[in-house]
């Protein structure tokens, strides 16, 4: 599995390299070592791609479960060491694999906002990656995206061209790890997720702040 991993790094960082202009801020900023909870805003479907590729340590993603029962992809995603997760409802098995993983040391990827952004803007972000940090005392790291949302390999061919030839900046930044305090009811892991958002926000533009903005 990991070697499996360690093996896409190379293609995927030259189908980056095609696709866009691509910068990477801070990197040396991620922990080498350690339970890690990666938090990002989320663009696109090829941001998870992005970032495996050019962080140092393997990424484990929380995948819907749908996308495992797609031929190819589903196969992909396993060999890549993602697991399923159900959206809308607590699941109790994939957040307890989670947890196997952070206590073993492993980096946990995560989006707060549960799904990709709506016309760039940040939206409310869900409590899931406060309470796995949490309950496994890993450190969280925040990262930003500008510029995949204009990777959208979903339009038509002369779209898909067209952003061939623009070559748009794509830029990571990676911010300072934190950590959160165990405990609290549900008011509690609400700011505290919404403390993981501003994080995130305070490293990207202000048209990507969304509804943080007048907390930026």
């Amino acid at each position: 599995m990991k070697s499996f991993y360690e093996s896409n790094r190379v293609p995927l960082r030259l189908l980056f390299t095609l696709l866009g202009r691509v910068h990477a801020e801070n990197l040396s900023r991620f922990p080498r070592e350690g339970g890690v909870v990666l938090v990002s805003n989320h663009l696109t479907m090829l941001d998870p791609l992005l970032l495996g590729c050019l962080l140092p340590r393997q990424l484990r993603f929380m995948a819907k479960e749908e996308l495992f029962g797609v031929p190819v992809l589903g196969l992909y995603l396993q060999m890549a060491g993602s697991f399923p997760i159900r959206r809308g409802a607590p699941d109790r098995e994939g957040l307890r694999r989670a947890e196997e993983l952070l206590r073993a040391g492993e980096v946990i990827m995560i989006f707060p906002e549960g799904h990709r952004s709506q016309a760039t803007g940040a939206q409310e972000a869900r409590t899931g990656a406060v309470l796995l940090a949490a309950r496994t005392n890993s450190l969280i790291v925040p990262a930003a995206l500008t510029g995949t949302e204009h990777l959208r390999l979903h339009q038509a061919p002369a779209d898909i061209a067209r952003g061939f030839l623009s070559r748009p900046e794509i830029t990571v930044r990676i911010g300072e790890p934190f950590s959160v305090a165990r405990g609290g009811g549900s008011p509690a892991r609400k700011a505290a997720a919404d403390q993981v958002m501003r994080r995130i926000i305070a490293l990207l533009p202000p048209e990507y702040h969304g509804i943080y903005a007048q907390h930026s």
